[in-house]
């Protein structure tokens, strides 16, 4: 069977994966506001300032610049809501929104002593003078220089997503094991996907405010679920193997001793997954996923998707290469693979998701 394997031959991976909603409400250009934090919201999926600014008019108005990554993603940047005090005069490089009044996507902060917070982690600061607070993530450097590092260590631990110093040539020489890059990346990488006439028409009618379940808090199924800049754990119970993912406290469970008639069971938005192993790969089969779409941009998936995944452990032990062939007859005229890998950072763990809707019915950071 032909398969679209998206891959590049060469890539500068960014400090996190990105796994959210796309930003196309936010205009390109990047301005600059001055103003006094009125508010610090501080969660989950987007943080939150809220500034007072005076415009030209003398009037005062209000804005909310919304953190480009998640408040985990920044909160591991050391870049934390204590980092902003009510207050606080501070200037913002923003993007404005084309839809939503008075919402800035937030580039950096800088906090008028010689340093700004990037709220966009693994980008060039904004302003080149100031110093960077936080940006304390393990590189692979840091990582590979810890004695405690092996192979038998295995599987079941926490993986993360890390930063990675210069380019990564992408590997495709059976090892399992390729670089991070979000579902939408990838698929920007090539001239559209193989979809039906159906999807295309589905895509053309999601509108991402209303439409896109993570302004609710709700959670996101398979497998969107994946697509994370943040940790997953594997937890070996025997018969089962749990996954945690940090992002919407999801927990997906793989039978490697599944029951028969299992796959019967009622369909859910993270599937049935059955799992077993070869050689040092954990293959996990997903049926039964009722969560509509196949990644942040509206792309319709059906319920009838399979989805094949292929989990192996670096020669190193401390990289974990993920694949996914993607099958979806009503909604792909041929299957895709997707291609993302995590390191091990000693010592990590998965924190609290803590997602917060705000007053205006959207999640707030």
């Amino acid at each position: 069977m032909r398969y679209l394997i998206f891959t590049l031959a060469l890539l500068v991976l960014p400090s996190f994966g990105s796994a959210h909603h796309s930003r196309a409400e936010f205009v390109d250009e990047i301005r600059e506001i001055e103003g006094e934090v009125v508010e610090v919201a501080w969660r989950n999926p987007h943080p939150v300032l809220t500034l007072r600014t005076t415009n030209d008019a003398g009037e005062d108005e209000l804005w909310d610049v919304e953190g480009w990554q998640s408040a985990n993603v920044l909160s591991r940047k050391g870049v934390a809501g204590d980092v902003f005090t009510v207050g606080q005069n501070v200037r913002a490089a923003v993007r404005r929104s084309n839809r939503r009044p008075q919402l800035l996507l937030g580039i950096s902060i800088s906090l008028g002593d010689g340093t700004q917070a990037l709220l966009r982690p693994g980008f060039e600061p904004y302003w080149p003078d100031e110093t960077v607070v936080g940006s304390n993530a393990p590189t692979l450097a840091s990582i590979n220089s810890d004695p405690t590092n092996s192979q038998a260590i295995g599987l079941f631990r926490v993986w993360s997503f890390v930063d990675r110093e210069g380019p990564l040539t992408l590997s495709n020489d059976g090892d399992g094991v390729g670089t991070a890059r979000p579902f939408e990346d990838q698929f920007g990488a090539v001239e559209g996907l193989p979809l039906t006439e159906a999807a295309l028409q589905r895509q053309a009618n999601f509108d991402e405010l209303a439409d896109h379940p993570m302004w609710n808090c709700d959670p996101v199924g398979m497998p969107v679920v994946m697509d994370t800049g943040l940790p997953v754990q594997f937890i070996d119970q025997g018969e089962n193997i749990l996954l945690r993912i940090e992002q919407n406290d999801a927990t997906r469970t793989i039978h490697l001793n599944p029951n028969p008639g299992a796959e019967n069971q009622p369909p859910s938005i993270l599937g049935h997954s059955v799992g077993h192993w070869e050689n040092n790969s954990l293959i996990v089969r997903t049926t039964n996923s009722t969560y509509p779409y196949l990644d942040d941009d509206g792309t319709a998936k059906s319920e009838n998707m399979e989805i094949m995944e292929r989990f192996t452990l670096g020669a190193d032990g401390n990289s974990l290469g993920w694949e996914a062939m993607l099958t979806d007859p009503e909604f792909l005229t041929e299957p895709i693979v997707v291609r993302m890998n995590w390191e091990w950072v000693s010592g990590e763990a998965i924190k609290p998701w803590n997602c917060a809707v705000s007053g205006s019915g959207r999640a707030a950071g």
